[in-house]
């Protein structure tokens, strides 16, 4: 039996989360036109129309201060918007208590304070990442290109650290844990067999530069403090411990992607594809909660909680944010109590076995363009028939041609993946994403999906779709709508074995 929590409380957020702070009072999010203030409870008390890409967010005594793509620094007090800078585009921004360090489209990392009054600006590599030190005193910008630079005190370069001429190479992350220094992750693709890692960590000071470095087992997705050392969670799924000397220690090895993870009362709490969990230093899992959305982000706010934010991807499904109480009751079985998940339930006989007749059928029939062929001969038809006896009829030709193919209408072509085999788990189910994501219409857009059985029920109507499955042959089949009304099939096989 698995030990899971429930969600405390929540809301749906129709548009997808781009930022998200902690605030005195709860926390803040940032959608595509506007900045939303929720207290602890996850209740909302406010919300502000803001027009802008939003990059970074910081919560301060004076108000909510806010950096945009467009260039604009702007402070939300109350009911109030007030810009106290403006610049060139933005596309990031890190914080210390009594500064803004923001890189700048321009190839600069421009400093300011958080009174809005400029103080110093120092050319960089197009950047990626920045991140200013705990105390303040240096900053850590990690180019597009996998360079590194480290900033002292006045923006003046302590270090550069390139990538390798003979390989291409990509910072993912950067962590500071109150010591004046950084660790940072980068990868390789490895086009050079030497014995340098693929994937490494490094340890910079400020003065000594680069101390030491070492390997990690696939890339760092997201670092966080954790006591005297460092916990990391990895591409391949693996939670990994690191001490100051960095000692790499493996924890967990989940199936999927770690997408955040921080630290709690010396455990570690992770988020991986729809799940948050918390485990201690031996790997010994203490609960599971599962999400509705897949997880973008996990937030630590007061009151002992925590918040999860997903991405849903759709109107329909939501972007659910539920709050969580780490400390809180637990309960045995992590199906129970789950009467709002969305996951469909596809565990009934029905759904299991050998392919029936019908599947068959359906597993076979793998979307032809249909009407393809009527396309093709009414384009060339009007061409075989029509004699032209003079040249100055080609023009009108051309102009016929041109026009009867604007009116015309390729449909679109549905892609719900590769047939796929996979085991199932300990409670004998599995947890499949049918994914359409890869259609595509070659003369317009795709507006509308929708996944089916093949029994005829009805799925969902998104690009993604979660389903839990018992051991058999599953077949499922996308349709997808083309944004002039053309629609097209596909269907794939999933294979769950016990």
């Amino acid at each position: 039996m698995k030990t899971s929590i429930a969600a405390f409380s929540g809301m749906i957020a129709k548009q997808e989360l781009e930022c998200f702070v902690k605030t005195e009072d709860g926390f803040a999010i940032s959608l595509s036109n506007e900045i939303i203030f929720l207290d602890r409870g996850c209740q909302v008390i406010s919300k502000h129309l803001y027009d802008g890409l939003i990059v970074a967010m910081d919560d301060t005594e004076t108000g909510t201060i806010v950096v945009n793509a467009k260039g604009d620094v702007d402070v939300i007090n109350l009911n109030q918007i007030e810009n106290i800078f403006s610049g060139e585009e933005f596309n990031g921004a890190s914080f210390s208590e009594d500064k803004i360090f923001i890189s700048q489209e321009n190839n600069e990392i421009l400093t300011i304070y958080k009174t809005g009054v400029y103080a110093l600006s120092a050319p960089a590599d197009e950047s990626n990442i920045i991140h200013v030190s705990d105390d303040g005193n240096s900053l850590a910008v990690a180019s597009k290109g996998g360079a590194l630079t480290i900033f002292g005190p006045s923006l003046k370069t302590a270090h550069h650290s390139p990538p390798r001429d003979d390989d291409l190479e990509v910072i993912s992350a950067i962590c500071s844990n109150g010591r004046g220094r950084f660790l940072v992750s980068r990868s390789s693709l490895g086009l050079v067999v030497d014995e340098r890692a693929v994937n490494r960590i490094e340890l910079w000071d400020i003065k000594k530069g680069l101390i030491m470095e070492a390997e990690v087992p696939s890339r760092i997705t997201c670092i966080a403090p954790h006591q005297n050392g460092y916990v990391a969670g990895c591409f391949e799924g693996e939670v990994i411990l690191i001490g100051q000397d960095l000692q790499v220690s493996t924890i967990s090895k989940s199936e999927y992607s770690i997408s955040d993870i921080l630290e709690w009362e010396g455990d570690i709490i992770y988020s991986c594809w729809f799940f948050v969990e918390r485990m201690n230093q031996s790997g010994t899992k203490i609960w599971s909660f599962e999400h509705q959305n897949l997880v973008k982000g996990i937030l630590k706010i007061g009151d002992n909680r925590v918040v999860v934010f997903g991405k849903g991807g759709d109107a329909n499904t939501g972007n659910h944010i539920s709050l969580i109480l780490p400390d809180g009751e637990t309960q045995e079985d992590i199906t129970s109590g789950k009467s709002e998940m969305k996951t469909i339930e596809l565990s009934d006989e029905r759904h299991s076995g050998m392919l029936s007749e019908n599947e068959s059928s359906a597993a076979s029939q793998r979307a032809p363009l249909d009407g393809i062929e009527d396309l093709i001969s009414e384009i060339i038809e009007p061409i075989e028939d029509t004699e032209y006896e003079k040249e100055s009829h080609n023009g009108d030709l051309l102009e016929s041609l041109a026009s009867t193919a604007r009116s015309l209408n390729i449909p679109p072509v549905a892609n719900p993946g590769e047939d796929i085999t996979v085991s199932s788990n300990e409670d004998s189910k599995a947890d499949i994403i049918l994914d359409g994501s890869d259609s595509y219409d070659p003369d317009g857009e795709i507006v509308s999906w929708s996944w089916s059985t093949a029994s005829g029920r009805n799925l969902g109507q998104s690009k993604i779709v979660r389903v839990r499955l018992n051991p058999g042959v599953h077949v499922f089949t996308l349709k997808v709508t083309d944004n002039m009304g053309a629609e097209s099939e596909s269907s794939m096989t999933v294979r769950v074995i016990d």
